[in-house]
Formats: C-alpha cells, sequence, structure tokens
C-alpha cells in the first residue's frame, strides 16, 4: 500500500495505511494550522492530524461544546453546556443536569471510551466552567492500555 500522507507537497510520512499500519484512530487537528513539518520547508502543507489518543481526546471535547441544533440532522447531539453556563452554579441540581448530560452524550456518541469520572468546577472569581472528564479508551487490540486520560475544558461567563 502506499504512504499515508503523500500530498501534492510530496513529503512522506511515518504513517502508513494498510494492516500493518501504525496507528488506529486519526482525525483532522480543529485549529487548522498548517503542518510544523511543512512550514519549516517552506511549503504551504497540509493540515495537521491527529492520531489515536488524541484524536478520542479531540472528539470527546467536541462532544462536550456542541449545542443542541448546532448539527444538521442530529438537534440532540452536544452537551448543551453554553445554555447552562448563566445558572447558579451553588444549586447542586444544575450541576447534576451538567454532569448527567456530559455522561448520556458520551455513553451515546463516543463508544470508544469507557466513562469513569465527570467533575464540575465553577470558579466566581474568573466566572468559569471547569470540566474534567477522565476515561479510558476501549481496547481494540491487545497492545492498547487501560490508563485513564482526563480532558480539561473551561468555559467562561463572558459579561
Amino acid at each position: 500500500m502506499g504512504i499515508y500522507g503523500t500530498g501534492y507537497t510530496g513529503t512522506d510520512s511515518p504513517i502508513t495505511r494498510g494492516d500493518d499500519r501504525e496507528y488506529i484512530y486519526s482525525d483532522i487537528d480543529f485549529l487548522f494550522n498548517p503542518s510544523p513539518l511543512y512550514k519549516m520547508q517552506g511549503l504551504s502543507g497540509d493540515i495537521v492530524r491527529k492520531y489515536d489518543v488524541e484524536a478520542i481526546k479531540q472528539s470527546v471535547k467536541n462532544i462536550v461544546l456542541t449545542n443542541n441544533f448546532e448539527r444538521p440532522w442530529k438537534p440532540d447531539f452536544g452537551c448543551n453546556i453554553r445554555h447552562n453556563l448563566f445558572e447558579n452554579f451553588e444549586d447542586r441540581w444544575v450541576r447534576y443536569s451538567i454532569k448527567d448530560k456530559i455522561e448520556e452524550q458520551l455513553k451515546k456518541y463516543e463508544p470508544r471510551v469507557t466513562l469513569r469520572n465527570v467533575l464540575l468546577q465553577f470558579d466566581e472569581d474568573y466566572l468559569e466552567l471547569n470540566i474534567e472528564v477522565v476515561f479510558t479508551i476501549n481496547a481494540v487490540s491487545v497492545t492498547n492500555t487501560t490508563e485513564e486520560i482526563t480532558v480539561k475544558i473551561q468555559m467562561e461567563r463572558i459579561r
């Protein structure tokens, strides 16, 4: 099979396709920054890709930060956190509903992970909601590890 990542720039990527590939999951980086390798060579370059753990972390963050009705044909996709950003976080039912929505959406739309914990902390001084999602990646092959991975998401109120 050919080399994965050879494009119009002609630069080869160490990632190969086929049965002997070195990664399981891949995705594009949503920051859409050009590859540093290409920039060093003076080329316009391709978009940076994320693989395995980084791709899953990006997916989890995307699910948490997406509002309802943001995705066409999937009106219930996303946790709708921005809708609750101006609620009273002293009320434990508000925190519970946010945590429950995150758990529900990740179980529904991210089958590659097993959710361990969701932690919410509101900082009154900076008006920030800090979300930590702790999960493990479900085993696809024998080589996968069961280490816990944490994704930290920070949202703030802007007045």
